[in-house]
C-alpha cells in the first residue's frame, strides 16, 4: 500500500506544482493588460483632448517596456523550473504566434490605417486568452476573450478614438479581470 500512496502523492504534488506554475503566469497578463491600457489612454487623450499629431507615441515607448520585462520575468521563472511541461510549450508556441501575427496586423497599419486594424487586435487578444483559457482550463479567461472578440466587432463601426476606448475595455475583461482571478488561484493551491 505505500508505494500506491507514494504514488498518488507525486502526482498531487505535481498537480499542486503546475497549479502554481499557471497561475505564476498572471504576471503576463497584468503586466501586457497595464501597459496597453496605458499607451491606449495616453494615445486617446493626446488625440482627443491635446490634437497631438504624434497622438500614437505611447506605443513604441511602452510596448518594447513590457518585451524587457516579459523577458526578465521569463528568464527567472526559467531559472526556478526544474522542468518544461506540455502546457509550458503549448502556451509558449500560443503567444510566440500571437506575437508573429500582432506584428504582421500591426505593420498593415500602413495601408489600412489603425482603424481598420485595431478590431483585428482586439480578436486576436480573445484568441490568444480564449486558447490560454482552454489549455489552462481557466474560464474566465475564456470569458475575458468573449468579451475582446464583441468589442472588436463593435470597433468596426465607431471612429479611432471609440476604438481606443473599446481596446481597453477589452483588456480589461480579457487580461486584468483574468489576470487578477488568475494570481489570487495561487492562494487556493
Amino acid at each position: 500500500m505505500d508505494k500506491y500512496q507514494d504514488q498518488i502523492k507525486l502526482i498531487e504534488e505535481m498537480i499542486n506544482s503546475t497549479k502554481v506554475k499557471i497561475s505564476e503566469g498572471s504576471v503576463y497578463y497584468l503586466l501586457w493588460g497595464w501597459l496597453v491600457i496605458a499607451a491606449a489612454a495616453l494615445n486617446y487623450y493626446l488625440l482627443v483632448y491635446v490634437a497631438y499629431e504624434q497622438h500614437w507615441i505611447a506605443w513604441p515607448i511602452l510596448m518594447p517596456v513590457g518585451g524587457i520585462a516579459s523577458s526578465i520575468i521569463k528568464r527567472k521563472q526559467e531559472r526556478k523550473a526544474q522542468a518544461k511541461t506540455y502546457v509550458d510549450r503549448a502556451l509558449n508556441y500560443l503567444w510566440t504566434g500571437f506575437l508573429i501575427t500582432l506584428f504582421f496586423a500591426l505593420f498593415g497599419m500602413v495601408t489600412m490605417g489603425p482603424q481598420g486594424v485595431y478590431p483585428m487586435v482586439m480578436f486576436l487578444y480573445g484568441l490568444g486568452t480564449f486558447v490560454s483559457g482552454g489549455i489552462l482550463k481557466f474560464k474566465p479567461l475564456m470569458l475575458g476573450a468573449v468579451g475582446a472578440w464583441l468589442a472588436g466587432a463593435v470597433a468596426y463601426f465607431v471612429p479611432f478614438q471609440d476604438q481606443l476606448l473599446l481596446l481597453m475595455a477589452s483588456i480589461i475583461l480579457s487580461y486584468i479581470i483574468p489576470g487578477h482571478l488568475l494570481a489570487k488561484s495561487k492562494a487556493n493551491v
